[in-house]
């Protein structure tokens, strides 16, 4: 079973060659075959280097630091899908994961038994053992509400995901039309989750925990219009583009309305945040 491995760099050079040979080292032992194609969206610190000295089959492709994640998932999968001809498993994997040693047979029994499904590795925080990335359900009436599944002993039907280790069968990937590399620096995961529940595709997530990734860290509170540029930023949650795009494939009539209901909450709450602050100021005084 070909394993076409997909990363996204910048400057993590250390993280990077540990998810590789991680990665290699348990695909070896189970008897797959893994190859390796690398966004290098920029690298100063000596990646290509470290890349090019593994013993292994490894692609780098060189961006100019602009790409984020998005599109340099989405440069790598069409790279992959173009230069390979098979019906093997394209396998999202962040590089600042750090996998279990047995996260290959957790993946590859499920393969076996549901082959034609996107299957999806949930990850724990390192410090707490808490689910820190997933699948997820939607839960609300906003698309984009959605809540993070727990892996629970069995292949669970999910919504959509995170994509720190996603293994997509060749064929579904072939049909769903690649990673959309118009997003920003998130959501593509997401949107890509939603296209193939919209296809008809099983997206199930893995029955146990894979590996640990730490959450990103939480962007303190500042200035009200630095944290509102933030928040609409290329790496901020609210980002219009990246909000537009996917909305618009799943509510193509009202996806205005639910950018701006999102817009409005933010300014609802950081503005609620505020008053309790200057609330909490004059108590004090």
């Amino acid at each position: 079973m070909p394993l076409h491995v997909l990363l996204a760099c910048h400057n993590r050079r250390a993280l990077t060659v540990r998810a590789i040979t991680t990665f290699a080292r348990a695909a070896k032992a189970a008897g797959a075959d893994a190859d390796f194609t690398v966004f290098d969206d920029g690298s100063t610190d000596g990646t290509a280097e470290a890349l090019a000295a593994l013993d292994l089959p490894v692609v780098r492709i060189v961006g100019d630091g602009s790409a984020f994640w998005s599109r340099s998932m989405a440069e790598a999968e069409a790279y992959v899908l173009h230069a390979c001809d098979d019906d093997g498993y394209v396998v999202w994997l962040n590089d600042d994961v750090e996998l279990d040693g047995d996260f290959l047979e957790v993946a590859l029994a499920a393969a076996k038994s549901v082959p034609a499904a996107i299957l999806v590795g949930a990850m724990r925080d390192p410090g707490t053992g808490q689910l820190s990335y997933s699948g997820h359900r939607s839960g609300g009436i906003h698309p984009l509400k959605l809540v993070p599944v727990e892996p629970n002993g069995t292949l669970q039907s999910i919504d959509t995901f995170n994509g720190n280790l996603v293994l997509v069968p060749m064929r579904i990937a072939r049909e769903l039309g690649g990673i959309d590399g118009l997003l920003s620096h998130f959501g593509a995961d997401t949107d890509y989750g939603f296209r193939a529940g919209e296809r008809g595709f099983k997206v199930l997530l893995l029955p146990r925990f894979v590996g640990s990734c730490a959450q990103n860290p939480v962007r303190p509170p500042g200035a009200v219009m630095d944290d509102w540029r933030a928040f609409v930023g290329v790496k901020g949650g609210g980002n219009y583009n990246t909000l537009r795009r996917i909305l618009q494939k799943t509510h193509p009539n009202t996806w205005s309305v639910y950018i701006a209901v999102t817009y409005s909450l933010w300014w609802a709450r950081r503005l609620a945040n505020l008053r309790r602050s200057v609330l909490v100021r004059s108590r004090r005084r």
